[in-house]
């Protein structure tokens, strides 16, 4: 840790201290162990627009994938606590309404319970650096935290697993595989929808001899290099 984030670190509450500390305490996740064996958090935000350096986090949602199933029970859901509410024309992208944000959860207590929920478990989205930038962004400003964990970005790896399909979003891939998902632009419930994609990703993946995580993330960065060529 840098002196800069030290200090910072030390002038916070001492219940966030000792949730930081509890954070480090726990394991990084194995790049040699398989995807299908491994907890992965499949995570989603809603924001108060799209650059992640002058807008900000408004929601987080996230479903565990343990073991390759989807446990209903093992997810997070929060709203952060906004000074004031977004734009009328965001609010009807992601239906959070302006009491909901001024009524929020205390961005330091949602984001510490993130990391006690999620621990170092590898992270898995669609445009996986939109929402990692948003977030990391969020960490540092509040808990004077450089969060980093693995990201496998689904955005780049579901054409190279499935070559045949044209799809271009995250919509497009769901009409594709006929997944329904209860709420769509709702941190949440694009979460539970992204990780019905991942399952059928990370099947595909270990039928193609890609099985640790590590080859699924170097799969993912090589197939975003070869698409920007």
């Amino acid at each position: 840790m840098n002196p800069w984030h030290a200090w910072r670190e030390r002038r916070l509450d001492p219940d966030l201290r000792a949730a930081l500390a509890a954070w480090r305490s726990h394991p990084q996740p194995a790049l040699g162990m398989p995807a299908l064996q491994l907890r992965c958090v499949v995570i989603d935000t809603e924001t108060s627009g799209l650059d992640p350096h002058a807008d900000r986090l408004l929601s987080i949602g996230a479903v565990a994938l343990s073991g390759g199933a989807l446990d209903f029970s093992d997810a997070f859901d929060t709203t952060l606590r906004q000074r004031e509410a977004s734009e009328d024309a965001n609010i009807l992208v992601h239906g959070l309404g302006a009491a909901a944000q001024l009524d929020g959860e205390d961005p330091a207590v949602a984001l510490t319970r993130l990391l006690a929920w999620a621990g170092r478990a590898p992270m898995v989205a669609y445009h996986a650096p939109f929402d990692a930038r948003f977030i990391e962004r969020a960490m540092d400003a509040t808990l004077a935290l450089r969060w980093r964990v693995p990201w496998l970005d689904l955005t780049p790896l579901l054409p190279q697993l499935f070559e045949d399909c044209r799809a271009a979003s995250l919509d497009e891939w769901l009409t594709h595989f006929d997944i329904d998902p209860p709420v769509r632009h709702s941190a949440l419930g694009d979460a539970l929808a992204t990780a019905q994609l991942a399952q059928i990703a990370f099947a595909r993946a270990a039928d193609r001899g890609l099985i640790k995580l590590g080859q699924l993330l170097r799969a993912a960065a090589d197939s975003r290099w070869l698409r920007r060529g």
